[in-house]
């Protein structure tokens, strides 16, 4: 799994996330985050991060979606990041 230490890491954390989340049998919620980061037209980084924070931390709370450990370690670090961002915003 790829490090997530900056906010510019996020995007192939997500992009590894989808693969893994594919092979994982977890191809719903691969499609969700693939149509929200290539799919969605959005007008500043904080609203895509605002939406994906929503989707993978309800995925990890779904009593439905069980994720393996090593995917839900990667969700976390990603959540960790995308929060710290929107919750000081650069600039």
């Amino acid at each position: 799994m790829k490090q997530v230490q900056t906010i510019e890491d996020v995007y192939p954390a997500i992009e590894e996330l989808i693969t893994e989340l594919n092979s994982a049998d977890r191809s719903n919620l691969a499609a969700i985050i693939d149509h929200r980061m290539h799919r969605v037209a959005w007008t500043a980084r904080s609203e895509l991060f605002e939406e994906l924070r929503g989707v993978l931390t309800k995925a990890l709370e779904s009593q439905r979606t069980t994720l393996p450990e090593a995917l839900k370690d990667q969700v976390q670090r990603v959540l960790k990041t995308i929060n710290g961002y929107l919750t000081n915003p650069p600039g």
